[in-house]
Order: structure tokens, then sequence, then C-alpha cells
């Protein structure tokens, strides 16, 4: 950080320019003013930084300005450089890149390399050598680490080893504050490690010395309780321009200064060891992807295994399924024609997951089907278990459309939803069908009897009929079953769930898609601030403490997004200390660093099942309110229901041949009804359509 700096007497002062400032004689509007000089100006010159370089420029005064004694010569300004001398209207000052006024032996910074430091005599040659062989010993030492924790370690003892320190402490910055990583030597609380020290060392990026900490003015003339009578060294540990942390040593005693050779050879051990740390860090990178790529291997080998058992197992049951078939040819109708019927689907779905579980299987393209021969289909397959339930089927004549049909067992998945319908009529019932047609679709409408249950396909034949994009509904015992008459009526692939990630640090992105992939998910970065609503369901979302600059504001904004008001949120790479503060923003879980893939693939789906719980228990608290509820409806439903009863059935005596009044009869008892299930009701249970809506199931 640049300065200015000028003598009142006996005394310098000094002013840090940050973000350029203003000179002049008037204190309010400038940042650098001295009010007792007339010759200088209200406002005389300004310094700006522009494009990485410093610049003064004279905002016209009388008495002008002047760079090391000649006066400014272009109007926009000139570029300054360290220890240029200013005169502003008859009063001198100095620009300085580093702080101002350090006598470079009590106080010292901004040191060169090695070789810069050594002046050329003989003896400083020596000192040279020695210095040399010392720092090569101890930073091959330091290389031969391959653990992060055993450099920081390392990096502390063999400064101390390599400069005679007595006490020493490795610091990492951790938001706005300061970690311990490691330390050594008589260390009592509170004592040592100064906070200036270590904030002026992490503003101004330099390794710095002091041999009289105590009067050290850029420190800010610390009690004694803070800084040490000894002296002391201090350096940064960056990372491609990052600060990563700080090595801070010194000796306790007084008499024992350092040298600005001890700088120099700190300051190059320090950058030595950031250097290690960082290799450190990629080499275990390195370790991690080979470990993912090897578990992913494993994985892989482990589902061929899988599949070439299922596959011999589906291969040993076509047999016996077969000879089934042959036996079932000659039992007599209608039993035999069902059996038929039903052990042809089973070969079906037999021979389709064989062709599944090939790994190079192509998908399925899919062709029209004419309207006349799905239902030539349905009819032969539908009637026979009609005929078994001793009922009747009235097959209306199909259109001269076609439906698009997909690859794969989709009238197998058809009867999977149908036919457990057909299997409840009762005897001398009668099932009729119509056709009929919406925007995309050929409907084909079963009318039904009273008293069956609306249709529960099961987990697969509702997942082949969604891709198929077959869609249904009941309503009034009517079965609407909506077959698309062309592909664009076809449902949009299936999106996996989404696993959210909020972090800088590009190098996460392989772990985690590593670990959405085993988890069936879909990596989706997001940004530390979230978007507005609308936006999609997030399964999870993943917050980088380190990667994310301010983490328990982060944590809030998503917290208190609609989206994400329900969402597990787990920090990773933070620290145990900060995970209170975490919790409270509102976070769920969190891991530390240095966590494997597969603790962080085991705890999002310790999170999955938290969130199944929390469900659960949404849902019984929602039954607990249906069975308030039906008691109150109970209470002021049954009343009005028993008096439209009373006059249906007044009206009815009067009025016999009027059916409307039957009709009203009837829904009056089912009114009754519904409310004597909502009151008996144990569960919740839902109706889920394939539009991905669901309705309470209470019939």
């Amino acid at each position: 950080m640049p300065y200015l700096s000028w003598r009142e007497g006996s005394q310098l002062l000094r002013h840090a320019v940050q973000d350029g400032c203003l000179i002049g004689r008037d204190p309010i509007a400038c940042a650098v003013a001295q009010p007792g000089i007339p010759s200088l100006s209200r406002r005389h010159a300004t310094i700006d930084r522009i494009g990485g370089i410093w610049w003064i420029r004279d905002l016209g005064s009388a008495e002008g300005t002047t760079l090391n004694g000649l006066p400014l010569n272009h109007p926009q300004g000139n570029s300054l450089r360290d220890g240029d001398e200013l005169v502003l209207g008859g009063w001198p000052l100095r620009f300085t890149e580093g702080f101002p006024g350090l006598d470079g032996v009590q106080f010292i910074e901004r040191v060169g390399d090695l070789f810069h430091e050594v002046r050329p005599e003989p003896a400083q040659a020596l000192v040279l050598i020695r210095g040399m062989e010392l720092l090569f010993r101890s930073t091959d030492k330091l290389l031969r680490q391959v653990d992060s924790d055993a450099i920081v370690k390392g990096l502390l003892d063999e400064s101390l080893r390599l400069l005679g320190g007595d006490r020493g402490f490795l610091v990492m910055r951790q938001g706005t504050g300061w970690r311990t990583a490691h330390r050594v030597g008589d260390v009592q609380e509170g004592i040592g490690l100064s906070r200036s020290v270590l904030d002026y060392v992490s503003q101004e990026r330099t390794a710095v010395l002091s041999n009289r900490p105590l009067a050290d003015p850029r420190f800010g003339g610390m009690s004694l309780v803070e800084l040490h009578r000894g002296s002391l060294m201090c350096a940064p540990m960056e990372d491609e321009g990052t600060l990563q942390g700080v090595l801070y040593l010194d000796r306790e005693s007084e008499g024992r200064p350092f040298s600005r050779f001890d700088l120099a050879i700190f300051k190059t051990f320090v950058k030595q060891g950031s250097m290690a740390l960082r290799q450190a860090g990629l080499n275990r990178q390195a370790l991690g992807q080979a470990e993912q790529q090897g578990e992913l291997l494993r994985l892989r080998s482990g589902s061929l295994r899988e599949i070439e058992r299922h596959g011999h197992l589906l291969a040993a049951m076509a047999g016996p399924l077969r000879r089934v078939q042959s036996w079932a040819a000659e039992v007599p109708d209608p039993r035999g024609e069902a059996i038929r019927t039903q052990i042809d689907q089973l070969v079906s779905l037999l021979d389709h997951g064989s062709r599944e579980g090939l790994m190079d299987e192509a998908p399925h393209a899919g062709h029209p089907l004419s309207a006349q021969s799905l239902q030539e289909d349905l009819s032969r397959r539908w009637e026979s278990l009609v005929s078994l339930r001793r009922a009747t089927l009235a097959m209306a004549e199909a259109p001269t459309g076609s439906i698009w049909l997909t690859g794969g067992p989709l009238l197998a998945a058809l009867a999977g939803l149908v036919e457990p319908v057909l299997m409840q009529l009762n005897p001398g019932a009668t099932v009729s069908t119509r056709w009929d047609q919406e925007r995309g679709f050929q409907i084909l409408r079963l009318s039904l009897p009273p008293g069956l249950h609306s249709p529960t396909p099961d987990p697969w034949s509702q997942r082949v009929l969604q891709e198929s994009g077959v869609r249904w509904r009941w309503a009034d015992q009517s079965f609407d079953l909506l077959l698309p008459e062309g592909p664009d009526a076809m449902p949009e692939e299936p999106t996996r769930p989404l696993l959210g990630l909020v972090s800088d640090d590009l190098n996460l992105l392989g772990l985690f898609q590593t670990v959405a992939e085993a988890g069936d998910l879909l990596l989706h970065p997001l940004e530390s601030h979230p978007q507005p609503p609308p936006l999609p369901k997030f399964r999870f979302l993943v917050v980088d403490a380190k990667g994310t600059p301010d983490l328990e504001a982060c944590i809030r904004a998503y917290r208190s997004h609609p989206s994400f008001a329900t969402t597990p949120i787990l920090v990773v790479r933070c620290t145990e200390e900060a995970t209170a503060s975490l919790i409270e923003a509102g976070a769920t879980d969190w891991l530390a660093e240095g966590f494997r893939w597969e603790a962080l693939h085991h705890r999002l789906q310790v999170l999955r099942g938290h969130t199944e719980l929390q469900q659960r228990a949404l849902a019984a608290e929602r039954l607990e309110s249906f069975r308030q509820m039906a008691g109150t409806l109970k209470h002021e439903i049954n009343n009005p229901l028993a008096i439209i009863s009373m006059q249906v059935e007044m009206l009815q005596r009067k009025y016999p041949e009027e059916v409307k009044l039957g009709k009203i009869g009837e829904m009056v008892e089912r009114i009754r009804a519904l409310v004597q299930v909502l009151q008996k009701m144990r569960e919740t249970p839902t109706e889920d359509y394939a539009d991905g809506s669901s309705i309470l199931k209470l019939v």
C-alpha cells in the first residue's frame, strides 16, 4: 500500500493512500491537509490510481506542484514511483510504496531475494553460502512431506530451526478472522501473536522484521500484553495471489536481533513452503480423483456382474414359463384364454427385461399404430378377464385414426393399469367403451358400474405409461385412457432430481459430478445468492465454505427463498467452530475439510432419509387435521343432509315417477359416506396423476 509522509518538527506523519486522495489546505475536503500553509491552495492536487499506476495531478493551484524538483508537465498528471519527492505550495511530502520512515535495521520490510541482500564482501559471501546451505536443507526436508498437515507443522518447525527462533505460530485465514494451525514454544494465551502484526502483513502482503516491536510505528503502539519485547519476523503465505495464512516467529529475550539477511531467508523459505502446501493440495486432489475413478470402475464392474446375473436368472425363468404356456393351450375357455393372455404378458415382460439389461441397447424410436389394431389387441386381453368375472364387455367401433406407440411393453403396462379394475367386476356387470378425441390424444373411455375403486397402477406400469405419454383420469365411474396421436404429445425426457452446488472452486465440480451420478442426481451450479422465483425443486443444496465469500448470508438467502425453504442444506469444508452459526443461519448438516466422496454420498443419503421422516411427520399432522375437520363436517353437514334426505323422501312419495329425485338421494348418501370415511381414516393415501399432481384418495 502506498503512503504519503511529511515531517512536523521532529515527528514523521504518514497517510495511507488506499483509493486516492485530495491534498490541500482544507481539512474537511482533503484527506491530507495543512491549514497553516497560506501558499497551499484549498484543493491543491489529487492522487489517483489508473491502470495499476498511481498518478498525481495539479488542480490549477497558484504555487503549483513539483515532482522531484520539476513542475508537473502533463495536464492529466504524472506517474509516481517509490521514493518520489513532492512539493505542493512549499509543503514537502514523500511518496513511498511501503511504510515510510523505517530505519532498515530495527524496522525492515520489502527485502529482495538472497543475492540482492548480500553486499560484495568476502565475509558476506560466506554468510550467503551458509544461509543457502541451511535453506536448502530445510526446504528439502519440507518438500519430502506429502500431507498438508505435516507440511504446515514442518514449515513452522524448520523456520524456527533455520533462523534460531524461540517461538512460532502459523495462522490460517478464516473469513474475517484467523485460526491457529500450529504453534511451537512457550506460548501463553494472548501474548506474542499480535493481531496488529497479522493485519498489517495481510494488508501490505509483505514480510516484516521488527527488533523493537513495542516501538514499531507500523503496529500502532500495541499494549505490552499483546506484543513481546523480543525480535519478531512475520511473512504472508500466498497461493496464486490469494492470502492463505501467515507465518510468525520471534525471539523471547531482548538483545538478539534479526538481520535483513535473516528476513530475506525467511521470506524465501515461506514462499517455498507455500508452494509445497499448494502442491500437496494438488496431489490430494489428484489422489481423490484417482480414488473416484477407481470407485467408478468398481461400481461399473459390480453393475455389469449384476446385469449378467439377472440375465442368467431371466434366461432360467424363460424355460419353465414357456412350458406352462404350452400346457395352458389345452385348458378350455374362458379360464384357458385368461391364463394364456396373462402368460403371454409374462413372456413379453421377460423378453423385454432380457433386452433392457444390455448396456448398448438403442432407444426405442416409436411408430404409429391404428386405433383399430390397438382395440383388437386390448379386446382380446380384456374379454377373457371380463368373461372370467361372468361380466360383459361392449366395445364400441374404433376410429380411423392412429396412436403413437413407443417400443417396449406399453400393452403390458396398460394391462397393469386397467386389468386390476376389471378384476373387481361383479357377475352380471357390463363394461362399455367409446372413443373420443382431444387435442393430440385419442381417448378410450371405459364406463364402469358403481362400486369399483379407482386404478392404482404399480410403479413399473406407471413409469412406462408416463414415458409413453399415456395419461388417465377417473371420474364418476368413467375411466379415460388418453393415448398420444403422435410424438408431439409425448412428454419431455424426465429430469433427474437436482443437486445444487454453491462454490467458486472449480476443482470441486469433478468430485460433485461423481457424487451426483452415484445418487442419480443432476449437478446444477448456483451463485452465492439465489435467483428470484420461480426455480426448479432441488433435492439437496451443498454450499462450499471455502468457495463462498459470505457463507452465513448465502445460507440465509437460500433458506428464505421459497424454492429452498425445505431443501436440506449441507455445508462442506467448514470448521467445527463455525457450525453453530451455520446451523442457526439455516444449514442442515456440515462436513469438515478433507472429506472423501464416499462420506459425502453417505451424508446426502442420510439427509434424504431425514427429509422423508419430515414428510411423514407432516403427513401425520395432516391426518390429524383431517380427523378434526371430519368431526366438524359430520356435525355441520349431517344435519342439512338429514333435512335434504327427508324432503327428498317426501317428494318421492308424491312424485314416484321422477328419476332425478332418486339421483339426489344417492348423492346425499354418497356425501354421508365420504364424511364417515374421513372420520375413520388411519392414513392419508394419495392418488398420483401422470401430470405430477395428486389428490387425497377417499374411496
